[in-house]
């Protein structure tokens, strides 16, 4: 499979729609009453564990030297803490709705970045699809989320950190990549690292989670961390194939993903213009995926 020229699109379909399954999931603990970065402490400690585990099996121990380390603090910061802390926090005081769009944005900055640090060279096909993804994306959110009035402004800033902070990541996870290291090891390490930071982040703001005993309301704990687990088997993966800004449009696929959850699992039901944006989407995606391609 490894020598397809579809298996870069594989493994994007293949993070994006397991990593789709944490919003429906994170709805799910909100009306059990488990704070979300307590629940995101769970998702990305239960997904370290059964990474390190499956690591182990694969005789793909993670190394422990101090910039492997470094490496896994960095990287678990910048791509899943930070950004779930500084859109955790807006929601809390402006609803979902608003946050929501952040996840637009990964992806058009992550082409920037790697434009400015010569890591990619201008291609309008990969640029246009990128672009149309984006597109997609709002034509989704923005109907949704209403004005920013002046009371939600600061908010609405401070969520603005999380996609420069996983642009970021996305970047700095190949500038930074551990030639010595498994992609397995390193998706360990990356969830564990993050898992380190929001358990910090969660006694910080008193709000970290114990499990209650309660099945109805643990299991999705561990739902969460097997979601987190099975994602992160191909994204660490993805980025060592097609490197930072093809696997930014992962957040693309998790939309698509998300609304087809919402649709059959939850009942919801999306207007006209809701699926001509998944279209729009799709279409971003291959356009990107042709770029890609030429460029094997």
């Amino acid at each position: 499979m490894r020598q397809s020229r579809f298996y870069p699109l594989l493994l994007l379909i293949a993070t994006g729609v397991a990593l789709g399954f944490a919003p429906p999931f994170a709805k799910v603990a909100a009306g059990e009453g488990i704070p979300m970065i307590g629940f995101a402490f769970w998702q990305n400690f239960i997904g370290g564990l059964l990474l390190l585990l499956l690591a182990l099996l694969n005789g793909a121990r993670p190394p422990l030297q101090p910039r492997h380390l470094r490496y896994y603090a960095i990287s678990g910061l910048i791509t899943l803490a930070l950004p779930s802390v500084m859109v955790f926090l807006a929601v809390a005081k402006i609803g979902a709705g608003l946050p929501s769009i952040v996840y637009a944005f990964p992806a058009m900055l992550t082409y920037i970045f790697a434009l400015t640090l010569r890591m990619e060279k201008l291609a309008w096909m990969r640029a246009g699809g990128i672009a149309l993804g984006l597109i997609g994306i709002l034509m989704i959110l923005l109907p949704r989320s209403g004005p920013v009035d002046e009371a939600a402004l600061p908010w609405m800033l401070l969520a603005l950190i999380a996609p420069v902070s996983l642009a970021a990541g996305n970047i700095y996870r190949t500038r930074a990549w551990p030639q010595d290291a498994a992609p397995l090891a390193l998706a360990a390490g990356t969830l564990l690292g993050a898992a380190f930071w929001l358990l910090l982040g969660g006694l910080a703001f008193g709000v970290a989670h114990l499990p209650a005993g309660r099945i109805d309301a643990d299991w999705i704990l561990v739902a969460a961390g097997i979601a987190a687990f099975l994602s992160f088997i191909p994204y660490f993966e993805l980025q060592r194939v097609a490197g930072p800004v093809y696997l930014s449009q992962i957040g693309y696929v998790m939309t698509a993903t998300s609304l087809a959850i919402g649709t059959f699992v939850f009942g919801e039901r999306y207007g006209l213009i809701t699926w001509l944006a998944a279209g729009v989407i799709v279409a971003g995606i291959y356009l990107v995926n042709r770029r890609q391609q030429a460029a094997q």
